[in-house]
């Protein structure tokens, strides 16, 4: 039955694509329609991620281990990293574009993206209140050792984040070098904050995502032209380089820890170092991946474009049930609502509850950005 997941993702991504003719370019493969379709696909990647480590993660106890979403297990982050790449692609053109883009900036950003997840935050709090799970606060900066109140809310200060330093460099300062300069020293510090107080590389590894995301907006028009030339020895290059890159990136722990016998702290702090320079090429290595596929196969269809419209609220919402449905909520002491041990129909009834909850989440955050939008003169 697990197979029946692998062959409707296909379809799902597949559907309705094209491949464009020799010497033909998909030269839409960065228009706003086409990114929210891949970003669909991968909101969908990200809750199959999260599945995954409830039934078949390594460190998992072993009579829970349940095999079929393996290839999941480390795929989420850099499904993360082209949000961050689309982000940052898109704030640019929209920046350069739009003569008031920049008005109400703050509050029209931040607003829509705190409303879905203090409403989360809320149903968490409630789980644990209800579940008799004990509220933890060891550090102002380390919130129950990282694992937060919120299992998925690391994703949000870090977008939130990106969203400040493009608005002063790009907005106040208006210099595109300043922006440049500004989101790349917030990201490098962002960085160093994470790794001095320990936070697992899943906090600060794409990132960096944005800023990329920033200059081939910049520099579109060569970055298309030079990646035309040579395109399929880039392509099988590249499909290599993420090949090894991935292995590396979900390995290079325990490479290390063969090579050492340093005290525990050095080697967490190491394993983070090695692991985060893999996983940065890695996610490097995957977006240039969409971009080459994409500059001959344009994707789209219903589906991915129904998906593509709550990302933020699907990625958000979908974890709550990951953990009522899961062998464990929270953490491996409480129970959880109900446990499906099948794995098929786990992901069936995690993205059943999801999506429509999403979907209307959707609905009131546009209803809140329509209103805080400025009104035009």
């Amino acid at each position: 039955m697990i197979i029946l997941v692998y062959v409707a993702l296909a379809f799902f991504l597949f559907w309705g694509a094209k491949f464009s003719k020799k010497k033909e370019w998909n030269e839409e493969l960065m228009s706003f329609d086409h990114t929210k379709c891949f970003l669909g696909f991968c909101a969908v990647i990200v809750v199959l991620h999260h599945c995954s480590q409830w039934t078949c993660a390594p460190w998992l106890p072993q009579q829970f281990i349940r095999p079929g979403l393996d290839i999941f297990v480390t795929a989420g982050y850099p499904m993360v990293g082209m949000f961050f790449f689309f982000s940052g692609f898109g704030l640019y053109k929209s920046s350069k574009t739009k003569p008031d883009f920049f008005r109400n900036f703050i509050v029209s950003r931040f607003v829509p993206v705190l409303i879905p997840t203090g409403l989360t935050f809320l149903v968490y709090v409630l789980i644990m209140k209800w579940r008799h799970i004990p509220f933890v606060i060891d550090h102002p900066l380390q919130i129950n050792d990282h694992n937060t109140w919120h299992p998925f809310i690391w994703y949000i200060p870090c977008m939130l984040l990106t969203y400040l330093l493009f608005y002063i460099g790009f907005g106040l300062i208006k210099k595109d070098w300043a922006g440049i300069l500004i989101v790349a020293l917030g990201t490098v510090g962002y960085i160093a904050f994470c790794m001095h107080f320990q936070y697992g590389t899943w906090w600060f590894n794409t990132m960096h995502m944005f800023l990329i995301g920033i200059l081939v907006a910049k520099y579109e028009k060569k970055f298309f032209e030079s990646c035309k030339k040579l395109w399929i020895l880039r392509l099988i290059g590249t499909i290599i380089a993420c090949v090894v890159l991935r292995f590396l990136g979900d390995n290079a722990g325990g490479i290390w820890l063969m090579s050492t016998n340093r005290e525990y702290m050095n080697f967490a702090y190491q394993h983070d170092l090695v692991c985060l320079i893999f996983q940065v090429l890695y996610t490097l290595a995957f977006m240039s991946l969409y971009y080459l596929v994409a500059m001959k196969l344009k994707i789209g269809n219903p589906v991915l474009r129904f998906f593509g419209k709550f990302t933020l609220e699907i990625y958000l919402i979908h974890g709550i049930f990951v953990n009522m449905f899961g062998f464990y909520m929270i953490n491996y002491a409480t129970r959880p609502v109900h446990y499906i041990e099948s794995v098929p129909l786990y992901v069936l009834v995690v993205l059943a509850i999801s999506v429509p909850l999403s979907f209307g989440m959707c609905l009131v955050d546009k209803k809140v950005g329509k209103l805080l939008r400025p009104k035009k003169a």
